[in-house]
């Protein structure tokens, strides 16, 4: 039997790709600006601060070369997000996440329904990584939130974050009384970090032309599992119409 000899860097990337949940990424889009890909549960996009685990990056720039960050994700959030293939490209969509003209919808296993409504309740950092509602020090927070398909058992909610707050969803969810089914901050503790949470769809301007372009990701397996689990309308994430908002 012959074997090849390959450096560790690529014995990294590799392992990582094919043991991580069956994926660490899945491309959706690729211009000569734009990278669109759903990132697994589980993934961190930039180094943790342990700097144990291949981040999302990396593994993107080993893929295909120049690729900047334009925004980020929890790592145990799943779902769409966007990158930049240049620098020109960075500086235009980097500009509108600070800016918060970018359309996210993001879909939520939650442990209850909820009424839909949007809620402006201030987040500031607490302690223990956590962050929690606090009208004195807090920066104002805001999310709109749908009801796609609920049961007995649980509900799975739309959220549209207005602004970009850190563990913005997760907090506010929280508040209306029906937190992640899974979120070892803020509802039960587990081992899994992986949380119930997806980015599922995002719009914005087209650093090309300047013309609204559109991405919508798959439901990921993860999430999958736990619709399935709770008897919930997978369709319901599908027909809903996104560019209505």
């Amino acid at each position: 039997m012959l074997f090849q000899l390959i450096d560790i860097d690529t014995f990294i990337l590799f392992y990582y790709n094919f043991t991580m949940n069956e994926y660490s990424y899945i491309e959706i889009y690729k211009d000569k600006n734009i990278l669109a890909v759903q990132k697994n549960h589980g993934i961190y996009v930039i180094p943790d601060r342990k700097n144990t685990v291949t981040p999302l990056i990396d593994i993107l720039r080993h893929d295909y070369g120049e690729v900047y960050v334009t925004h980020r994700l929890d790592a145990g959030t799943g779902g769409l997000m966007i990158f930049a293939r240049n620098k020109t490209a960075h500086r235009h969509i980097s500009l509108q996440f600070e800016k918060s003209s970018v359309t996210k919808y993001y879909i939520a296993v939650t442990e209850n329904k909820i009424v839909p409504q949007s809620l402006m309740l201030p987040i500031a950092k607490s302690n223990y990584g956590k962050y929690s509602i606090n009208f004195k020090s807090g920066k104002k927070a805001v999310t709109s939130f749908y009801n796609l398909s609920s049961n007995d058992k649980g509900a799975l909610i739309l959220a549209n974050p207005k602004t970009g707050r850190t563990h913005q969803i997760r907090v506010h969810i929280k508040a209306l009384k029906a937190p992640l089914y899974q979120d070892f901050l803020y509802n039960k503790k587990v081992d899994d970090k992986r949380l119930t949470l997806q980015c599922f769809y995002m719009g914005f301007l087209n650093p090309a032309n300047e013309k609204y372009i559109s991405f919508t990701s798959n439901i990921t397996n993860f999430m999958l599992q736990y619709i399935n689990m709770l008897e919930l309308s997978e369709k319901s994430v599908y027909q809903y119409n996104y560019e209505s908002k």
